[in-house]
């Protein structure tokens, strides 16, 4: 209860009593975001020694895998790294994921479980049903945080703490520099509410696919897969389809071509990837609101699109959708290092590497532009690129920020510009990233010093330890 007087309606604030708030834990590790970086994070520091705690808002972990429901990792399994690689690896014993081709599809109920059972074998407390509220701060020095949930308002305090938020709200709040959206305007990449289906006929629909004329699809055979015998399908396009629906008005405006991935071949399942929300800030609780029911409004045509023209769909009917909407890009932390497109196309190593990641992309190749046309028949990305299995490096410099002590990133939120953001914020890159962070922050906790201090060879040779690829500057790298 928060109890006032003399409330003035008109003064547009009003002034909360001061507290006392009960501390409930003290850890040496405190990641803030249970998505697939605040899992490499956690997993990193409690591997390492760290007495490690996650904080999720979530019933669940996992964030941009399952609650955003975006169910494939775009890099082969042959080239991961680290806790990511072992990710994968479980997942597709399990049966939740398949591993023999360009990109990964998997089970986001899968990935649930796995990260459960990943956390509680490291010995990782993790509380989900929690927002973070507040940095603690002491001066520049983060202490910890302020969290909420069915318990009260409470404290967990920590040597370092990881904002693995997705959005650096505890960076932001702490006072680290940061940039919202793209550099030029602060306009961000769409957002998506994704939505699977059962009852397809993966078979038919991919035979249909093969039917079709020259020009129907994207021509990237790392995003366009018909590989019914490895079980790695993948439809990027349907152009002429999305074109005839959007001239007679059944498309939304922003949908300019139809996109199925996750695909499970055997079980008839597909997650459809086509809800573009442009012009909305993921920091914006009231955009974030308003972008949802657009998204879901946008879904119910989509699904009535692809049950009405595509074949193998006739007796398709709607699963679930993504608890949470998928927000792609929202601030990114300013640190020692930026990271920049120019560097990672001209295959940039540095001294202070502390990880390779492989991506599919390319040269050009602008992909969920805040400028909308999306697959339309003017966008080169969508309609006539083709990408390939490319490697970049990322340095040490871009994972603490400035103008705070105490904390590092961990996600789409280090230190790199708009179009760099293209190669480094998917799933895998973050996971990767996370453990990174959480490896660094482990470290600096046991010997109680700043990050800054943190002498970076020690933490190459931990991470190599770690089985994470930390690129040229650990081993020669492929041509």
């Amino acid at each position: 209860m928060v109890e006032v007087s003399g409330i003035q309606p008109d003064s547009g604030f009003i002034l909360e009593p001061v507290r006392k708030t009960p501390v409930v834990r003290s850890v040496d590790v405190l990641v803030c975001g249970g998505g697939p970086a605040g899992i490499g994070a956690a997993l990193g520091a409690a591997r390492t020694g760290a007495r490690t705690m996650l904080i999720e808002r979530n019933a669940f972990l996992g964030g941009a895998a399952t609650a955003a429901m975006m169910n494939t990792w775009n890099v082969p399994v042959s080239h991961m790294t680290g806790v990511a690689r072992e990710m994968a690896l479980k997942l597709a014993d399990r049966g939740s994921a398949v591993i023999t081709g360009p990109t990964m599809p998997f089970d986001p109920e899968g990935f649930k479980e796995l990260s459960i059972d990943l956390l509680q074998n490291a010995g990782v407390e993790f509380l989900n049903y929690t927002w973070v509220v507040e940095p603690i701060t002491d001066g520049t020095q983060v202490r910890g945080v302020v969290i909420q949930n069915k318990s009260g308002r409470q404290v967990v305090l920590a040597r370092t703490v990881v904002d693995a938020t997705g959005d650096a709200d505890i960076a932001a709040s702490a006072g680290a520099e940061y940039i919202l959206g793209r550099e030029k305007d602060q306009k961000m990449r769409p957002m998506t509410v994704l939505f699977r289906i059962g009852g397809v006929d993966v078979r038919k629909t991919v035979e249909y696919c093969r039917s079709c004329p020259e020009g129907s699809f994207n021509p990237d055979p790392n995003y366009h897969i018909l590989d019914l015998e490895k079980g790695v399908v993948r439809m990027f396009g349907f152009y002429h389809i999305a074109e005839k629906a959007r001239a007679t008005g059944e498309l939304p405006d922003d949908v300019h071509y139809i996109r199925f991935e996750g695909v499970d071949v055997a079980h008839g399942i597909i997650s459809v990837n086509n809800s573009r929300v442009y012009g909305v800030d993921g920091t914006n609780a009231w955009d974030i609101t308003r972008a949802d029911i657009e998204a879901r409004m946008q879904n119910r045509k989509v699904f009535a699109v692809i049950k009405k023209y595509i074949p193998g769909l006739e007796n398709a009917f709607v699963i679930d959708s993504s608890s949470n909407i998928g927000v792609r890009e929202t601030r990114r932390t300013r640190g020692a290092h930026v990271l920049n497109e120019e560097d990672i196309l001209a295959g940039r190593t540095y001294t202070d590497s502390v990880a390779r990641v492989w991506r599919h992309h390319g040269e050009g190749q602008v992909r969920h532009s805040p400028d909308g046309r999306e697959g339309a028949s003017d966008n080169f990305a969508y309609r006539e690129a083709r990408t390939n299995l490319n490697w970049f490096e990322i340095p040490w410099g871009v994972f603490v920020p400035n103008n705070v002590e105490g904390l590092i990133i961990a996600g789409r939120t280090i230190s790199m510009t708009h179009e760099a953001d293209m190669w480094a914020r998917g799933q895998y890159a973050c996971m990767v990233n996370g453990q990174v962070a959480g490896i660094a922050a482990s470290m600096v906790a046991a010997k109680n010093i700043s990050l800054r201090k943190l002498v970076v060879s020690e933490l190459q040779s931990k991470l190599v330890e770690n089985d994470i690829d930390i690129g040229a500057v650990g081993k020669t790298i492929p041509s």
